[in-house]
């Protein structure tokens, strides 16, 4: 199992609309094969700044499969244009 941790910082007056946004966009991620969960967080100290996190199956079942497949382009319209920047986003295995 893999983890995916993404940090997403919401453009300046969008803050509640990204975190609608990717709660709107967790259906979509759960719908890829190789997804075990997904939930989303909000920083207290940071409004702005949320975290996106996945448990998937195998590194490849994000990258490949959900990356290149029909599903990341519905998960991203729902967040287009509410972040700045660009996310950062980082795979953890658990030891």
């Amino acid at each position: 199992m893999i983890t995916e941790v993404a940090i997403f910082m919401a453009a300046a007056g969008k803050e509640d609309e990204l975190g609608a946004g990717i709660r709107r966009g967790l259906t979509i991620i759960h719908q890829q094969a190789g997804c075990i969960s997904a939930t989303v967080t909000r920083c207290i100290e940071q409004p702005e700044r949320y975290m996106l996190r996945v448990e998937w199956v195998s590194l490849e079942a994000h990258t490949v499969d959900f990356r290149s497949g029909p599903l990341f382009p519905q998960w991203r319209s729902n967040i287009a244009g509410l972040f700045a920047g660009t996310p950062e986003v980082f795979h953890y295995q658990t030891l």
